[in-house]
């Protein structure tokens, strides 16, 4: 892979979380706002999973392999109990498609892409730098 496509699947993935993080970011800031609960209720409306989002996104940044790992994992495991909720009749069909497109894909997805560019830019250094 050359370092265009690595540079590219970065972008993509950065780009990708962005808009999942000011997504649920705003979602969370909403939901606090009109519950109209306390700080407590506020602070876990945008820690949860904007923030988290904003950690993992912040270490892919830096460190693609680990940031990716995460993402796959945050992702996987958003996707578990998504389905699972489905499955046991908590959501409908148009709410799992929902919560697939906005909380379980995009950070599986930006994982999948930062471990992609990763694995690139090790195998680019390999070949400019031969043992």
């Amino acid at each position: 892979m050359t370092k265009n496509q690595s540079t590219w699947q970065r972008s993509t993935a950065r780009i990708l979380m962005i808009i999942a993080i000011v997504f649920w970011l705003w979602f969370g800031i909403g939901s606090a706002y009109v519950e109209r609960a306390g700080p407590v209720n506020w602070l876990m409306h945008v820690l949860v999973p904007g923030g988290i989002f904003i950690l993992s996104t912040l270490v892919a940044w830096r460190w693609p392999g680990i940031g990716g790992t995460l993402l796959v994992l945050e992702g996987a495991v958003a996707l578990g109990f998504i389905v699972r909720a489905f499955l046991q009749g908590r959501f409908t069909a148009s709410t799992l498609t929902l919560m697939c497109l906005t909380l379980g894909l995009p950070p599986l997805a930006a994982g999948i892409l930062f471990l992609f560019s990763w694995q690139s830019s090790l195998d680019s250094d390999i070949a400019r730098n031969p043992s």
